[in-house]
């Protein structure tokens, strides 16, 4: 993305942020708000009802009781104990009662007023659907309950598959009685009709919904949908509930004694009431996009000033990067983007110099030790590190021989494509190559300069050196040139790695016993006529990637402990068949080697047949055996470099 891009970026996020932050802030408190009030309105509602079944209470227990501690009542009561349906008649008509029936001390209906509406029933069918109401174990124990203490109860209870307002009065012979001979229950049935009764002054929207087992039984919205809204809000915890893509607040209630799972259940729409809010955030939203497009313009405008500048900058920039540093920025305005050109232009200067100093000293020095430098001067002073290194060493076998028979043009180019071979695969391997020692070359990985596992690599660069080398013998061969062969050692450990000499010249290498002991390794190979010889340090490194066959324990020249020294044949994921089963025959051999069965071991190294290693193992057994050693400790002493 381009500068100008970014402003316009910058700008329209900015705008776009500001604009969101305030309609999600406005959102977020207009809904809190919102949410808060129609919470307050649900809570008002349910007082209202909650006044609404006190005051039903109050006033037909207060008729009820009126009544029964009349004097021409109990006298009556006291006469006819077995017919009160004049009794239960007028109590409904002075409590103007949906259901009135009375008890006797046996809980025997006695009384019933009025009959159901619409319904044409005799009285004793009236009387026997009342008893099976009266039957039903919440109520019976009510009414049992009532006749044992004489007090009066009030509350919202199922009643023969209604919710109602109950009132229950006992009656007694005297009011001083603490038992009462029978029971006066009054019902006001909560239905639609009274719901409605009590919201017709409401006009904010309550959904006032009652309900019995799950299944609303009085609300002020049409059944199905009384019935819809009902089992959404059942759904979950909290105070709101989605119902049809719409939001809403609720409160519900249960009804703690009323014998069945009844309750209640109030709510408004959130959405509804949030529709002046939105239009009002559609407003400022439409205020914020034309701010923003007026916006655009006048940054457009702007940028041109500034833009056109900084791509000629960046144009500069990628040439530089593509390397032509002869690139150079026109721009004579006297502001700071013209100042920046002027800067650019002297920078390209000093990379120039730069970059030529740093190609013509990495021709004497790695790449990777000259960008060290480069990058940290402070690195040139003298001084080491310890640190654990793989080293390798390679050497042309019989170079003094071919030297002899080239003359010295012939011979100088010949080795310098040697070298410029073998070094293109120790910088493939992320190599630092050390030095030329004539035709021999000095290598070493590790940290910093190298990433990764240095003998993993070097075990790379050791096998890709001897396949070049392959392909490029052929290649002599075709051109009459000799075809030369190399030996390589590599050894793993502790070296002093740092800047070496003096304060006029200094060299950055490797020191230390691990650098002798490639060295001697590379020269071990002459013993054991291999190419390429590791030590165990080496092989413990390299993790099992490299195809390998322990040789012997040698005490090389400079080192008074033994060394176990491997050939590294190949890499693990290559396979052949002929050196795979040369491998295990050789470690027996070996074992009987090192236990001073010399006789055993010499018939097991002659089983082998054109391999060379055993060969050189079978001639030192023949001389162990005619000249025995007089403490043998399996370690075999060279004596040659």
């Amino acid at each position: 993305m381009g500068l100008r891009g970014k402003i316009f970026s910058a700008f329209f996020g900015i705008l776009a942020l500001l604009m969101g932050g305030t309609i999600y802030y406005t959102n977020t408190q207009t809904t809190e708000f919102q949410t808060a009030q129609i919470t307050g309105q649900l809570r008002s509602t349910r007082t209202r009802f909650e006044k609404k079944f006190e005051n039903e209470r109050a006033n037909t227990l207060k008729l009820v009781r009126t009544i029964t501690s009349d004097q021409k009542y109990r006298s009556f009561l006291q006469q006819v104990k077995d017919n009160y349906f004049s009794f239960a008649e007028e109590i409904s008509m002075d409590t103007k009662a949906d259901m009135v029936f009375v008890i006797d001390e046996e809980m025997a209906v006695r009384g019933v007023c009025p009959a159901p509406s619409g319904v044409k029933v005799n009285r004793d069918e009236h009387i026997a659907r009342i008893m099976e109401q009266v039957e039903e174990p919440h109520v019976d124990g009510l009414l049992a309950e009532i006749l044992d203490t004489g007090k009066n109860d009030s509350r919202v209870m199922v009643f023969g598959g209604k919710l109602t307002n109950m009132i229950n009065v006992p009656l007694k012979e005297s009011l001083s009685d603490d038992y009462a001979l029978g029971v006066v229950s009054v019902g006001l049935v909560i239905d639609d009709a009274w719901v409605n009764d009590l919201l017709k002054d409401e006009s904010l929207g309550v959904q006032v919904i009652f309900h019995i087992d799950g299944d609303p039984v009085a609300a002020n919205v049409p059944p199905e949908q009384s019935r819809a809204v009902l089992k959404a809000a059942m759904i979950g915890t909290g105070e709101s509930f989605d119902f049809r893509d719409e939001r809403f607040i609720r409160l519900q209630g249960k009804f703690g004694k009323a014998g069945r799972p009844a309750g209640y259940l109030f709510v408004a729409s959130l959405d509804k009431a949030m529709v002046p809010f939105v239009s009002l955030q559609w407003k400022i939203f439409s205020l914020g996009l034309a701010a923003l497009l007026v916006g655009l313009v006048v940054i457009m405008l702007m940028t041109n000033r500034i833009v056109f500048p900084i791509r000629l900058l960046v144009r500069g920039t990628r040439e530089i990067m593509d390397g032509n540093y002869d690139y150079t920025v026109e721009n004579k305005s006297k502001d700071e983007v013209g100042q920046l050109a002027r800067a650019f232009n002297h920078m390209t200067g000093g990379l120039k110099e730069k970059e030529q100093i740093r190609n013509l000293f990495g021709k004497y020095v790695h790449p990777s030790i000259v960008s060290d430098i480069m990058e940290n001067p402070e690195n040139l002073q003298q001084g080491g590190t310890r640190r654990v290194q793989t080293l390798l060493f390679s050497d042309i076998a019989g170079f003094t021989t071919i030297s002899e028979g080239m003359d010295a043009e012939e011979l100088v180019g010949f080795l310098n494509e040697y070298l410029g071979a073998m070094a293109d695969e120790l910088t493939a391997n992320d190599g630092i190559l050390d030095k030329y020692l004539g035709d021999g070359i000095m290598a070493f990985w590790g940290p910093p300069l190298t990433k990764g596992n240095h003998a993993v690599l070097a075990c790379n660069a050791a096998l890709g050196m001897q396949i070049k080398l392959d392909d490029m013998r052929r290649d002599w061969q075709a051109r009459g040139l000799p075809p030369i062969h190399a030996r390589i050692g590599v050894a793993t450990g502790e070296v002093i790695v740092g800047n070496i000499g003096s304060e006029q010249a200094q060299d950055y290498t490797c020191i230390g016993d691990t650098v002798n002991l490639a060295s001697r390794l590379e020269g071990v190979n002459k013993a054991y006529r291999t190419d390429i010889i590791v030590d165990e340090a080496t092989l413990d490194m390299a993790e099992g990637k490299f195809r390998t066959r322990e040789l012997d324990t040698v005490r090389v020249k400079g080192r008074e402990g033994g060394t176990r020294i491997f050939e590294l044949r190949g890499f693990a994921s290559g396979a052949n068949s002929e050196l795979e089963g040369h491998c295990q025959p050789y470690a027996d051999a070996l074992v009987l080697y090192r236990a001073g069965d010399f006789k055993g071991a010499l018939k097991a190294f002659q089983s082998f047949e054109d391999d060379a290693p055993s060969a050189v193992m079978a001639e030192a057994c023949r001389h162990l055996i005619e000249e025995p050693p007089e403490h043998w400790d399996g370690i075999h002493t060279l004596t040659e470099k």
